[in-house]
């Protein structure tokens, strides 16, 4: 059985003196990081989301700061004053989502979670309920994660993990007036960069349900790497119509060029320098000037023009609408 993203890492992100909710007024200031079927389990985080993914920030947080509780769904309403979200970013993977989220991140503006891992776990336990049970639910987590804490905060923006682009519908029905961006990239580069360093959705039964490799043999990763991006590119065009389409190559420019003005953001010129600073580093190690991708591996698997030729068209049809629409 496949396993959420969350569920991999999250008991190490849990251990921390725990306290008991019932001795807290309220959980503002905490933030749901995991669930199961019954329960929500908590995080004190004070600073600001910053980091590449929010997992990332879990993790800076000093141990002797962390401090964790568990509490019934109910208490996800007791935040206070939160934003409703602004925009969702949908993504194939390896197409500069993480970048996108953390130019967003620069602006005072802007909340940006990146893939918050209890966003998964929801998608696991409440995913396949009928909408009218899920979008309840799914807006109280939304609201607890979207939490305002400054004045100067007006916008919250989430990047879901590239598989959640199944769960459209489902974010649509809870969200029905919230832009949705999809990001992608052409499929050669996207394979490349998964054959440099696999991510866990490109490993067969480890996040995804069996269904997505079937008829793929356990040792070709290649093939099943394809088949799950076919997944997501299918996924992206059953919905295009209400989807803001961005190619990779778009990228940095078209953020100051037009999403800005698309998302009603006008920052400063200091803050807009700050965000095209960050465009020139590592979207997940911002210490480091971006040089553009290693060169490609040699070892390329002898079946790879056949899959490329099977994304070839899917990748035709995105980029088709996306210049439509332009």
């Amino acid at each position: 059985m496949a396993r959420s993203g969350s569920a991999l890492m999250e008991s190490g992100w849990l251990r921390a003196p725990a306290l008991d909710a019932a001795g807290l007024a309220s959980m503002r200031g905490w933030f749901p990081v995991a669930l199961d079927g019954q329960s929500v389990s908590w995080r004190h985080l004070p600073a600001r989301f910053t980091e590449p993914f929010f997992g990332d920030t879990l993790r800076a947080q000093p141990r002797e700061e962390r401090r964790i509780s568990h509490t019934p769904y109910e208490r996800l309403a007791d935040i206070g004053e939160t934003l409703a979200p602004r925009l969702f970013i949908f993504h194939s993977s390896r197409c500069g989502s993480t970048l996108l989220a953390q130019m967003l991140a620069a602006l005072p503006q802007c909340v940006v979670h990146s893939e918050p891992p209890v966003l998964d776990d929801f998608f696991n336990h409440h995913g396949g309920q009928p909408h009218a049970q899920a979008v309840p639910l799914l807006r109280r987590l939304v609201g607890a994660l979207g939490q305002r804490r400054a004045a100067s905060e007006t916008h919250y923006i989430v990047k879901l993990d590239c598989w959640h682009i199944r769960h459209l519908p489902l974010l649509r029905a809870a969200f029905p007036d919230t832009p949705f961006w999809f990001l992608y990239r052409e499929p050669a580069a996207i394979l490349a960069s998964h054959r440099r360093q696999r991510g866990p959705q490109m490993v067969p039964d480890l996040v995804l349900p069996p269904d997505i490799g079937a008829g793929i043999e356990a040792w070709d990763l290649e093939g099943y790497c394809a088949a799950v991006l076919r997944h997501i590119f299918s996924e992206a065009l059953a919905h295009a119509g209400q989807l803001r389409l961005l190619d990779y190559r778009q990228l940095p420019s078209v953020v100051w060029e037009e999403l800005l003005a698309e998302l009603g953001l006008a920052p400063t010129p200091q803050q807009r320098e700050a965000l095209q600073a960050r465009a020139g580093f590592h979207a997940k190690a911002g210490a480091r000037a971006f040089s553009g991708d290693p060169a490609a591996a040699q070892d390329t698997p002898p079946h790879l023009p056949q899959l490329l030729a099977m994304l070839a068209p899917l990748y035709a049809q995105l980029e088709a609408r996306r210049l439509a629409g332009a």
